[in-house]
């Protein structure tokens, strides 16, 4: 578990800020359809750090962010391609096509072009980190959710400039360090994981079965658990490099659905034929599991439970989401896909912390640190 020293935190050294160039790392890696961004829960976040450095009156903030997963430099990654949504939230900003050894222009408030777009960055090259370091007097660390990742402006910039964290990554790191906490004092946590891949899910999965008194298992990661017990489950999407350490895997605290909903409707798990493709969790399966989790005094979820891109397969999780409200619990729910469905249901619920973090949430709660925090 991080416990992060005064120190380190921007907003107890907010004595620093006046006058100073400052690099804010953060994380506006969204997805955009149709002209639209989908959820803009993470850039959102950022906006109570950038006004806490304006407040206490930064020089500069040149904010840096990666935006998909570039090859080359390819112009649908390009940060340009976020600036009509940016310019909607900060009326001031202006963006800049920064390369290793140029100077950035004097603009209260800059966005660099996509770090990925350098291939020195997933490196975490250290000349590239320094090139990087060199524009700003203090670095701020508010991308918890790519912080599960050891790249250039995230790592190895630490050596060569003052690093910090800010508002929101303190705010993640705190909430979630509530699960380590239920766990000491032994109080119920029920889990709630969906996802296709289990290589990211499995050390979580291993953890939260010594730890937590319940796991439910939706999505591909089900449809991975019922084939390699034998049950058919059509063309559907599993994982199947882990069917071999699946069949070994037994535990009562798992719990799977048994109702899906198919190309050919509503159907249970015994009448799933070899061209049938699961799509969504059955509503008597989301009633089960929602009366389970009323027994449990923190709730995890991490995953949609079907496939939300078509809309007709999202009422499994927009239904789970909606039930969960209704429990009288502490809920913490991340991940990219499952914040679209939880945002605007949970928006200013108390017992609820929406975290920015899908992969970088499950690593944390897995092994109780980070990367970037390792040596």
């Amino acid at each position: 578990m991080i416990i992060l020293k005064e120190r380190n935190l921007i907003r107890k050294n907010k004595n620093l800020i006046k006058d100073k160039k400052i690099l804010l790392r953060v994380d506006y890696n969204v997805e955009i359809k149709k002209g639209k961004i989908l959820d803009d829960y993470r850039i959102k976040e950022s906006l109570e750090t950038i006004r806490f450095l304006q407040k206490n009156k930064a020089k500069q903030i040149i904010l840096i962010t990666h935006f998909g997963r570039p090859k080359k430099q390819e112009r649908e990654f390009s940060i340009r391609k976020l600036l009509p949504f940016l310019k909607r939230i900060f009326k001031n900003i202006k963006y800049f096509y920064w390369r290793p050894g140029l100077n950035v222009p004097e603009y209260p408030l800059i966005i660099l072009e996509n770090i990925r777009f350098f291939k020195e960055e997933e490196r975490n090259d250290e000349k590239f980190a320094k090139e990087l370091s060199k524009l700003g007097d203090l670095y701020i660390n508010d991308a918890f959710s790519t912080s599960h990742r050891k790249h250039a402006s995230l790592d190895k910039i630490k050596k060569f400039i003052p690093y910090y964290f800010g508002l929101n990554f303190e705010k993640e790191i705190n909430n979630l360090n509530l699960v380590f906490e239920f766990f000491k004092k032994n109080k119920s946590v029920g889990v709630v994981i969906g996802g296709i891949k289990f290589e990211t899910k499995i050390k979580l999965i291993e953890k939260f079965l010594e730890k937590a008194e319940l796991i439910i298992l939706v999505g591909g990661l089900a449809n991975t658990f019922l084939k390699a017990k034998g049950f058919e489950v059509g063309s559907s999407i599993f994982d199947e490099e882990y069917l071999n350490y699946i069949k070994k895997f037994y535990s009562s605290k798992l719990l799977l659905p048994f109702d899906f909903i198919t190309q050919r409707g509503h159907l249970y798990l015994g009448e799933i034929k070899g061209t049938d493709i699961i799509y969504d969790t059955g509503y008597i399966s989301i009633n089960i599991f929602l009366e389970e989790l009323k027994k449990v005094k923190l709730v995890i979820w991490n995953g949609p439970l079907g496939k939300i891109e078509k809309k007709e397969y999202k009422k499994g999780s927009l239904t789970f989401a909606k039930g969960l409200k209704e429990i009288n619990n502490k809920k913490i729910i991340g991940g990219g896909e499952t914040l679209s469905i939880a945002n605007k249901i949970f928006k200013n619920d108390k017992n609820t912390f929406l975290s920015t973090g899908g992969g970088a949430m499950l690593y944390y709660l897995a092994n109780g640190n980070l990367p970037i925090f390792e040596k």
